[in-house]
């Protein structure tokens, strides 16, 4: 069954906009003044006239602030296409129209260039790849591909062998048992994601089946195919109702950051689960001590690389928290936007990036403050994001 996800509209959509391109006040002062130190490139698909799309890369300054790289867009793609997904390693990027990856390799300024692509369809039960990730050597690339008609089944997730000289991707087995994760939202490539834990042996999330909690988790061999464990976590209980865990985001170690939201009208809290060696989920999370988030339905959840804060988009925004290990999340900022966020994306340098409804934004976080950067956030329309730390 599909995740309801509840759009948040602008009554006056002038205003709206309005207010969105204001940079925000932080707690530490006005917005950072740029510098010309690379820390990151960050790579986006654009949707732009006509329904076309284009890939473009930004090289992010020391304080998060983007300029276009030389050479951008790198890509354009003539067809209206709903699921875009982006992936990367130190050295190559992974681009997927939804029915096709392509590879393109990375240079030391960041500019990209095509390499080889494969048809994924040709090994798929279902109809479209909506989104890419990687275990965290980066030597296997894994596709989600999902049925995109109401009540269809067969999602699967298919894993490819990267060739580090070439960037080629060779196929080597499908999960066909992947359930639906989907939304009505953009930001179903998001919540759709397994994400690893520290070790790199297990990868989790979460949703419901018809208002029951589904657990998805797997175990990475050797030879990078993913063989299935079946879990049943604990799910906090509530007396205003159930929980539904919609997605997940593992920290550096081996804690998951899960989403737990509280039927149609409920709020959505924050619970974190602790992996063991044979992967069962333990959690000391309840209604109590989890904390609620301001950005409604959720689109993605992201660890900072420290593993110290824990950002989360939705449909009425970003906010990020405090992300303290196997103990309770505990709240840090309030709504850092306002529009419908779908995708998030660290550094390794306190940098937190975000595409949404009509805007890139940037900004510099760390467990004392936080500042949007200078010139974000950027219009634009877009689909993806990945990013690259230097």
């Amino acid at each position: 069954m599909k995740q309801p996800v509840n759009s948040v509209a602008c009554l006056i959509v002038t205003l709206c906009a309005t207010v969105a391109s204001v940079p925000l006040a932080s707690a530490q002062g006005a917005p950072l003044q740029a510098t010309s130190t690379p820390n990151a490139y960050v790579y986006v698909i654009n949707r732009v006239s006509g329904g076309n799309s284009q890939l473009d890369g930004y090289n992010a300054d020391s304080n998060g602030a983007l300029t276009p790289l030389p050479g951008s867009p790198f890509w354009t793609f003539t067809a209206s296409v709903q699921y875009w997904a982006l992936a990367h390693t130190s050295n190559w990027l992974f681009a997927s129209d939804a029915n096709n990856i392509y590879s393109f390799s990375i240079a030391s300024n960041g500019t990209l260039t095509q390499r080889s692509s494969i048809n994924v369809e040709q090994y798929a039960n279902s109809d479209e790849v909506v989104s890419l990730f990687l275990d965290h050597t980066g030597s296997t690339l894994y596709a989600n591909e999902e049925n995109v008609g109401e009540g269809t089944q067969g999602n699967s997730i298919l894993a490819f062998q990267k060739n580090s000289t070439t960037g080629a991707l060779t196929y080597l087995s499908s999960n066909a048992d992947y359930p639906d994760r989907r939304g009505e939202g953009q930001g179903d490539q998001a919540a759709s994601l397994l994400s690893f834990t520290g070790n790199n042996e297990y990868a989790y999330n979460a949703g419901c089946d018809q208002s029951v909690p589904s657990w998805y988790a797997v175990r990475r061999n050797n030879d990078g195919t993913l063989t299935r464990v079946l879990i049943d976590p604990t799910i906090p209980s509530n007396p205003s109702g159930s929980y539904c865990p919609f997605g997940s985001a593992a920290d550096p170690t081996n804690h998951l950051a899960v989403a737990l939201f509280l039927g149609q009208s409920g709020p959505t809290q924050l619970a974190v689960y602790t992996a063991d060696s044979s992967g069962n989920l333990t959690t000391n999370s309840t209604d109590a001590n989890m904390p609620t988030t301001a950005v409604s339905v959720p689109n993605a959840l992201s660890v900072s690389p420290a593993g110290n804060l824990l950002a989360v988009a939705g449909t009425n925004g970003l906010q990020v928290f405090y992300f303290n290990g196997g103990n309770p999340i505990t709240p840090y900022t309030g709504r850092l936007a306002w529009r419908e966020t779908y995708d998030l994306g660290w550094d390794k340098h306190n940098h937190l990036y975000s595409i949404g409804s009509g805007a890139v934004q940037a900004w510099r976080i760390t467990t004392t403050g936080w500042k949007q950067a200078l010139g974000s956030p950027y219009p634009m329309n877009p689909l993806a994001l990945t990013v690259l730390s230097k």
